[in-house]
């Protein structure tokens, strides 16, 4: 074969190969270029898929987060709406007004009716008691201890009686243990209530009234400024006054009735409180009373509130 031939054979050869060529190349690329891959083979492509994907995840995680922080703090009384923080603050400031406003208005009440003897809302009568003093037995402690007379003395003991009244010493509550004698030269009164008689029903009718006559003289010569309040004996239960020979209500009216006698008008008086606590019958109702003698504590308050009652209508 002549050289120029074979030059012509491989000169063909190489230009079908370089086509051949040409052509795989531009189809690899354009396979690349459909696929996402750039040249060069790093496959960046998924890897940038994958942080998007990531970072999209991540967004989404953070706002719900953020959603659930938020539907959690609307409940919160720290993260309250506005409005509603200014209503709290407004019902607060309005309660704040009101009470400032009321302490206002009843200290401008005390202030214009200072000697207003009229009952309260509660049923008190405003009347003071610091110039009163009680005498007398068991049923005179009670209302020492649960009548809410304040500011009066009390010189009473369970058994006191016309005859053992000036014996011994008496513990008189805010002023000390003394005697009735010691009591009446140390402090002036305006009202001494009197209440003695329970005790003494046994003895000798005529010399207890007289007795008791007595102690209204001593008390009005060391006293000559204060009125005397003698107050009946309260009556005891039916059952008891039925099967009692000695103290029973028949017995008790005897004495009140003589008691009552002392009184003047004008510096001695009788207050009889039986109508407060008798039945039908005029006997200590039961239903008021546990031992068939003493009330029942509820009513040493009805008591004590009656009593400053008359001491203001007198």
């Amino acid at each position: 074969m002549k050289k120029s031939n074979i030059l012509t054979f491989f000169s063909y050869i190489a230009m079908i190969s370089f086509c051949v060529m040409l052509i795989f190349l531009r189809n690899t690329a354009a396979g690349n270029i459909a696929s996402g891959k750039p040249s060069g083979g790093q496959n960046t492509g998924s890897q940038y898929v994958s942080e998007e994907t990531s970072q999209n995840e991540s967004s989404s995680s953070e706002e719900q987060s953020e959603s659930e922080s938020q539907s959690e703090s609307m409940y919160s009384d720290e993260t309250l709406p506005e409005n509603e923080q200014n209503n709290t603050a407004c019902e607060n400031n309005s309660t704040e007004e009101e009470q400032t406003n009321q302490e206002e208005n009843n200290t401008g009440d005390d202030m214009n009716n200072p000697e207003d003897n009229s009952p309260d809302e509660s049923g008190n009568i405003n009347i003071s008691m610091n110039d009163t003093l009680f005498i007398g037995d068991s049923r005179t402690v009670g209302l020492s201890e649960y009548a809410g007379i304040d500011g009066a003395d009390f010189f009473a003991t369970v058994g006191m009686s016309v005859y053992n009244i000036h014996k011994k010493p008496v513990s008189v509550p805010n002023v000390g243990k003394l005697t009735l004698n010691e009591l009446l030269g140390s402090k002036n009164y305006a009202k001494i209530y009197l209440m003695l008689g329970i005790n003494e029903i046994g003895y000798d009718f005529d010399t207890t009234v007289a007795e008791y006559g007595k102690l209204i003289d001593f008390i009005r010569d060391k006293q000559p400024g204060a009125a005397i309040i003698v107050q009946a004996n309260l009556h005891v239960t039916k059952s008891r006054s039925d099967t009692d020979n000695v103290i029973n209500n028949p017995a008790i009216n005897r004495f009140n009735d003589a008691i009552s006698k002392f009184a003047n008008g004008n510096d001695i008086f009788y207050l009889d409180a039986n109508i407060l606590f008798d039945d039908e019958g005029g006997n200590l109702s039961a239903d008021k009373t546990q031992d068939n003698v003493h009330l029942y504590a509820k009513y040493y308050i009805e008591w004590g509130r009656w009593i400053m009652e008359q001491t203001a209508l007198s």
